[in-house]
């Protein structure tokens, strides 16, 4: 792996023990929140107080049902807000970074362009959120098992894979931005913001007659309005994502490719 692809080696060695860290703390998030379903259950009547146009813009609205509660806690904030920060993050190492610290000419060391190199840094990025999306698949499905959640096994992993893929969106953005830039902080503000804003326009957009179509300039209506917990995987869904995914890692790499980077 070292010799064949030097850069994706090298990367998956450098992010080990961070990726560990990374799994341990979603999968203590992951089991905290998951176990609490049989309380809010219980609060059934209670969670009626939340304000309806609120409790629909946070998928709140049916957290009594496995499949609302998975759609409004698991995977509709906490999996998104970890995964997103481990994508955009990890993305921006991939090459603003290294950039802006002077650490990119070891890389460009290698016999390779600057365009592989960017393409192995991204390759190993979804070999880590591969990883992180399989861990939340299977411990998932495991606790909503044992809760009694009545949510099918597929639509569990539907719903991680999607998310997957929403997180890889952001973290080849991320690759994107660096690659144009080679600026650090302009990296990791500008996909930051683009997350944020996307975010809150799906949830407002969602909420208002005549807006709806907004929320489909959105990565997250495709990952998460299909609803693939109650309804299973989503090809729309699926098809929009790694096809926004591959533009924007194109468009990152066609400029990285081109850029002077001792400008």
């Amino acid at each position: 792996m070292s010799t064949d692809l030097p850069v994706f080696g090298k990367a998956i060695r450098d992010q080990r023990r961070g990726l560990l860290l990374w799994a341990l703390g979603i999968a203590v998030v992951m089991a905290i929140y998951t176990s609490s379903y049989a309380q809010v259950k219980d609060q059934g009547d209670a969670l009626d107080s939340i304000p309806s146009g609120m409790a629909g813009a946070m998928n709140f609205d049916d957290l009594t049902s496995g499949a609302g509660f998975l759609e409004g806690t698991v995977f509709g904030l906490l999996g998104p807000l970890l995964l997103l920060i481990f994508a955009i993050s990890t993305g921006t190492r991939a090459i603003a970074a290294p950039e802006q610290s002077g650490v990119l000419d070891l890389y460009l060391a290698y016999p390779i362009t600057r365009r592989r190199l960017g393409y192995e840094r991204f390759g190993a990025l979804f070999t880590a959120l591969s990883a992180l999306t399989l861990l939340i698949a299977l411990e998932v499905t495991g606790l909503a098992s044992s809760q009694d959640m009545n949510v099918p096994a597929g639509n569990i992993v539907a719903g991680a894979v999607q998310l997957g893929l929403l997180a890889l969106f952001f973290g080849a953005l991320a690759l994107c931005v660096g690659g144009v830039t080679g600026s650090r902080p302009v990296t990791l503000g500008a996909t930051s913001a683009v997350a944020v804003g996307t975010y809150v326009l799906n949830a407002i957009a969602s909420q208002i007659d005549g807006l709806h179509f907004l929320q489909r300039l959105t990565p997250f209506y495709w990952a998460q309005s299909t609803h693939p917990l109650r309804d299973g995987f989503s090809l729309g869904g699926v098809v929009v994502l790694l096809a926004a995914t591959a533009v924007v890692l194109a468009v990152g790499m066609r400029s990285f490719s081109r850029r002077d980077i001792n400008s």
